[in-house]
């Protein structure tokens, strides 16, 4: 009799874990689907506070049948596709209200968390969101700066792909043209050394006009960095000087691009000693 009792009791606490351990299944099963629904309704709505929640999203979803993006790797998570979705809205120059909006409801930190990540896709969609919200909003560019996103520009201006090395040059140039604490900064981080590097032609598909880009921007850059309102800042031509950029412009003014030529012959011209 005590036998049957103990294996009654024990048939009991069994089946009592394992309901406990269906419900707790299908509560992580209504979880990982929640997200979805999440991004789709705030889609349907144009929800910029719920694509911002959704950046810290790691819910995978199904690979997409057609790349998103020239350069960015597509989305995997939700949280990635969040991201996409702000930068779509900071894209739209007939609302620049949207950017000061994403702003506000705290999307630039949200965007630094995934620049934090490790995860390609995650790192690309804050770099093209970013780039969007940088572009003509002072206001963006502050924030930006305040919350230390400029060091992580830095450092995926380093990277292999061409793309994502010129957004976030363009990013990085938005927000130390603010004023001298952000080009001191953007020094201190060693950010100098890594822009003039940019000005490397390219090895590949060189009859192409967008293969020249990035070296055509970094030219700008340079220049936007080197002169604040007409006026020279000496030491920060010093300190591009020491990075080699006089080689590195004669090498441009021998470029089959036009364009490329005739800025590096103006910069060179201003940089020479």
């Amino acid at each position: 009799m005590g036998s049957t009792l103990s294996s009654g009791c024990c048939s009991g606490r069994e089946s009592e874990e394992a309901k406990k351990l269906a419900q707790e299944k299908m509560n992580r099963s209504e979880a990982l689907g929640d997200d979805i629904s999440r991004f789709d309704l705030a889609y349907d709505k144009n929800d910029i506070q719920e694509f911002i929640n959704l950046l810290s999203s790691t819910q995978p979803i199904d690979k997409l049948d057609e790349p998103m993006h020239p350069w960015a790797a597509d989305p995997k998570t939700v949280g990635a596709l969040a991201a996409t979705q702000l930068a779509i809205l900071a894209a739209r120059d007939s609302q620049p209200e949207l950017k000061d909006e994403i702003r506000k409801k705290g999307g630039i930190q949200g965007l630094l968390e995934l620049l934090k990540s490790k995860e390609e896709d995650r790192i690309d969609g804050a770099i093209v969101a970013l780039s969007f919200l940088s572009v003509n909003n002072v206001e963006c560019c502050n924030v930006m700066f305040d919350c230390g996103v400029l060091p992580y520009l830095v450092k995926c201006m380093s990277s292999e792909i061409d793309g994502l090395r010129a957004a976030s040059a363009q990013t990085a140039r938005n927000i130390f043209i603010l004023g001298l604490n952000q080009r001191k900064e953007f020094m201190r981080l060693g950010g100098i050394t890594v822009l003039v590097s940019l000005l490397n032609p390219p090895t590949k598909n060189i009859d192409k006009p967008e293969s020249w880009y990035t070296p055509l921007e970094a030219v700008y850059h340079i220049e936007d960095l080197i002169i604040d309102q007409n006026e020279e800042l000496l030491e920060y031509t010093r300190a591009i000087r020491k990075c080699g950029v006089v080689e590195k412009l004669q090498i441009l003014t021998k470029s089959n691009n036009r364009d490329v030529s005739e800025a590096a012959e103006i910069l060179l011209a201003r940089v020479a000693e």
